[in-house]
């Protein structure tokens, strides 16, 4: 049992993030913000259930499975598939290409907004 609901891992990331923000390989270390149309690793967790390769030093806990926050671009609906976004964030999925994530809300804001999310 655990109190926190997710799997993550420690990666080396180019910059310092906020929780729920998406991230994919690149940048100057292992990992950096998410681009529109890249492949997202996972988001940034807060407080992982079970944190792998935890002695990495300087990493960054990134959340592969399980329930965390996410930062969200645009309106979502819950159960949409989402895939990586602009700067950071995720966005609803236009078909299955990519797909990372499974949202638990909604929301109509268009801004960036935290949601609640499922990773796969």
């Amino acid at each position: 049992s655990a109190n926190y609901a997710d799997l993550a891992e420690m990666y080396l990331a180019d910059n310092t993030y906020d929780v729920g923000t998406v991230l994919m390989v690149g940048g100057d270390k292992e990992v950096t913000a998410c681009q529109v149309g890249s492949r997202a690793v996972g988001p940034v967790s807060e407080k992982p259930a079970h944190l792998m390769n935890s002695q990495l030093e300087g990493g960054t806990p990134i959340a592969l499975k399980g329930r965390v926050p996410v930062k969200i671009t645009g309106s979502v609906i819950k159960g949409q598939r989402l895939v990586a976004g602009p700067n950071g964030t995720a966005q609803a999925a236009m078909g299955n290409a990519d797909v990372f994530a499974i949202a638990l809300g909604s929301s109509d804001d268009t801004d960036v907004k935290v949601i609640e999310v499922v990773v796969l």
